[in-house]
């Protein structure tokens, strides 16, 4: 019996759950294409051009991917709760600010296809941004 749908097919059809953090603290869940269309959908929940970053902790642990507007990258509005965050994740201070809202996505596998946000880091995001907006002074 031949199969209903080939490899490539399966990929075009998953998504990736990533997560939008804005400038002023802010999440939001995204799902977006595997396969083709995820440039675009990166685009557009990033408002321009996407410039990918890939951080991970020294031992290669925690691997994370982070999406930006490759255009806010020097004059867009500080991100500070992400550069917070990434600092955190990457185990030493950024030398300088991510800008602009970006998309948080789990580092590449084996093949070279982004993955979902690690499970325990989507956990936690929202106590980390909760104490960060206490830091910044953006509480609500």
């Amino acid at each position: 019996m031949a199969a209903l749908f080939t490899d490539w097919e399966i990929a075009m059809n998953k998504t990736i759950r990533g997560v939008r953090l804005d400038v002023d603290g802010t999440l939001a869940d995204v799902q977006l294409p595997a396969g083709d269309g995820l440039a675009g959908e990166l685009c557009r929940h990033i408002g321009g051009r996407a410039e990918i970053a890939h951080y991970a902790r020294p031992d290669g642990t925690r691997r994370l991917a982070v999406i930006v507007n490759a255009d806010e990258a020097v004059g867009g509005l500080e991100n500070l709760y992400a550069t917070s965050l990434v600092s955190g994740i990457y185990v030493r201070q950024l030398p300088y600010c991510l800008r602009g809202p970006l998309v948080l996505l789990g580092a590449l596998d084996d093949s070279r296809h982004y993955t979902d946000i690690p499970e325990k880091l989507h956990a936690i995001l929202p106590k980390v941004m909760d104490a960060l907006k206490v830091r910044y002074g953006t509480t609500t």
